[in-house]
């Protein structure tokens, strides 16, 4: 791409643009297809939660029961019913894929994740840490040589005005 101003100057732009694969990719969300009839689906009147006095007339928690393994998940995320039952899916579909296989699961790569992170904030603070130690004390060692030599400078000079050599 190029232009030509006023000065009939001739300015040339480029650009360089590098598409890499991303690294360290998250398993994609579990969208399992759940069959109806092993769910049973129960909605019932929240009593905690955002909305106010209208949360306990209204029946927008959702409980989910996967008749097949027992599990049940109760979600009152919003005072949406529809929002309330997708996002209970959607928990639900996690906890079966978690049971199904437990080390490449989304929420076992994320838990290996934010402990790798936490490692690493650690190692960063030691070694900051480990860094200052090491300046204190060579500023430490420093003053202490420094020290020894004004005592010796000391002692010469009270030698000097005693008339000793």
């Amino acid at each position: 791409m190029f232009r030509l101003p006023f000065s009939l100057r001739r300015f040339t732009t480029s650009t360089v643009v590098n598409a890499l694969p991303k690294k360290n990719k998250m398993p994609p969300r579990p969208m399992w297809l759940i069959k109806e009839d092993e769910i049973r689906e129960e909605f019932i009147k929240g009593g905690r939660g955002p909305g106010g006095q209208k949360i306990n007339k209204t029946n927008s928690k959702v409980q989910l029961t996967h008749l097949p393994t027992g599990k049940v998940v109760t979600c009152q995320y919003s005072r949406s019913q529809e929002k309330n039952r997708k996002r209970a899916r959607e928990i639900l579909a996690m906890k079966l894929e978690e049971m199904q296989d437990p080390e490449n699961c989304r929420s076992a790569v994320i838990a290996k994740r934010k402990t790798m992170v936490k490692q690493n904030k650690a190692k960063k603070l030691r070694r900051k840490y480990a860094k200052l130690e090491e300046e204190r004390s060579e500023e430490e060692d420093e003053v202490n040589e420094e020290g020894v030599d004004i005592e010796v400078e000391v002692e010469q000079f009270l030698k000097r005005a005693r008339g000793e050599k």
